[in-house]
């Protein structure tokens, strides 16, 4: 259609606005695409939902203006449509049509995702691809009970600790109940700390230093990265922005509160999952535990010292456990790069810093965001069971049990792939895991010892 906006013939012969109230409008967001022309493509086609009930986006045309907005998905339901600086509340089928169609400059659509059961945006196809039945219920139900007697004080969970440590440390293996994941983690991260690390009242201080505004270039990088922070979660895209407000505050007492370090990108991820879960001064302290005893400083300090450290321990993992996919990784990534099995070899022995060429390709983000950030996010559910196991852990073990689980499960396909198209598969590996639980109990097989992550590794 000309003006962009296409209505699903089936739904064109419903002319009345659908009837709702306020009262059952969930979360919602809103979008600001800028139309420099009334004839340029806004890219949704809309029609009413099958009770007639609402308006709701059916598809996103591709490289179009509203492509380029994550949370913005086929399912999700149109309320409003700010057009001319006008705002049009539940607007019919045909009006919705002709304000997007004839705006020009600024026009704001407010709208109402789906959500999965962790709060991630998701289209109406995977919405219905993951069904929670009763009997699902029942055994979280049951599961949660336990916890929630395990974690009923820290001094019942500390009992549970010293009594079960091994069966305590599969539970948390298997997952952590969201209902009390928050607890447990700052339960965790206090366990991994001194107990002199948390110090009252420091968060308020650090609040206030960092609303007085800190160094320029760090408050600047952040107020940048938070807006492209897990994109897709409700919390950092309601209306209002209260997840971004959070996240931006967080990292800016971080960087008061560790100077020396400041801000590098990267750091925003790590902190977003723990907001999911905590409140801000908790999801503070267990930043910066990760931070000083989990040792994630060493991922964003100058040199990334931890984070090429990681690259040689990868390259000794997969070696030793997919030898064959390691060797077609290497011939086939080197050729792309220009260079051959030979010279990188050469460039491995003498520990040239070019060595880490080959495994950045691909696995910068898996370290640095936790392989839930960039451009290629692992699934929704993946965030909380790496986090589990990281304060668990007390390192990054779990991202290279991950990384090397993904690689198993698609060897196959992986051995058949050249050059870019087989860079291009390793960098969106963590986009397809399919059975998580499947995936993570290979992963924990994977024998990852404190030493090969802590340690400087070679190959």
């Amino acid at each position: 259609m000309s003006d962009g906006v296409a209505a699903q013939s089936s739904d064109v012969r419903l002319t009345t606005a659908p009837q709702h109230s306020d009262q059952v409008r969930g979360e919602t967001t809103t979008i600001c695409v800028h139309k420099a022309t009334k004839d340029k493509k806004v890219g949704l086609e809309i029609g009413y939902s099958k009770d007639g009930r609402w308006l709701v986006i059916s598809e996103i045309h591709p490289n179009t203006l509203c492509s380029s907005f994550s949370e913005l998905k086929a399912g999700a339901k149109l309320l409003d449509v700010e057009a001319d600086g006008v705002l049009h509340r539940q607007p019919s089928l045909q009006d919705a049509k002709v304000l997007i169609g004839g705006a020009v400059g600024d026009l704001r659509l407010t709208i109402m995702p789906l959500l999965d059961r962790y709060g991630f945006i998701v289209s109406s196809e995977q919405f219905l691809a993951q069904p929670v039945t009763r009997d699902m219920v029942r055994q979280e139900n049951v599961q949660l009970k336990k916890w929630q007697k395990r974690a009923a004080t820290p001094k019942a969970w500390q009992e549970y600790a010293e009594r079960k440590p091994a069966k305590l440390r599969n539970r948390i293996r298997a997952g952590v109940p969201d209902a009390v994941r928050g607890f447990v983690w700052k339960l965790l991260a206090a366990a991994r700390a001194p107990p002199d690390f948390r110090r009252e009242g420091q968060w308020t201080t650090l609040v206030a230093k960092a609303d007085g505004g800190g160094e320029p270039a760090v408050d600047q990088q952040i107020d940048k990265d938070v807006p492209r922070t897990m994109t897709e979660h409700i919390y950092f895209r309601t209306a209002g922005k209260t997840g971004q407000e959070a996240l931006g505050r967080l990292l800016k007492c971080y960087a008061a509160y560790h100077p020396e370090l400041g801000y590098t990108q990267g750091m925003s991820s790590y902190a977003a999952v723990l907001l999911l879960y905590m409140t801000e001064e908790d999801a503070f302290w267990t930043f910066a535990t990760l931070m000083k005893h989990c040792g994630l400083v060493g991922l964003f300090a100058d040199g990334f010292p931890l984070l090429f450290q990681h690259y040689d321990t990868w390259q000794m993992l997969l070696k030793k456990h997919l030898p064959k996919l390691d060797l077609h990784i290497k011939k086939e990534l080197l050729t792309f790069l220009g260079m051959d099995v030979k010279e990188y070899a050469m460039m491995v022995k003498e520990g040239s810093p070019q060595r880490s060429m080959l495994p950045s390709m691909y696995t910068t983000y898996w370290f640095q965001s936790m392989a839930v950030g960039g451009d290629n996010p692992a699934p929704s559910a993946v965030a909380p069971r790496l986090m589990d196991a990281i304060l668990l852990d007390g390192h990054l073990a779990v991202i290279f049990q991950f990384g090397l689980a993904l690689m198993k499960l698609h060897e196959k396909e992986l051995l058949k792939l050249r050059g870019d198209q087989l860079a291009d598969a390793l960098r969106t590996l963590p986009t397809r895991c399919g059975n998580l639980e499947l995936l993570l109990e290979k992963a924990h097989e994977y024998a990852v010892t404190d030493k090969m992550v802590l340690a400087t590794q070679g190959l």
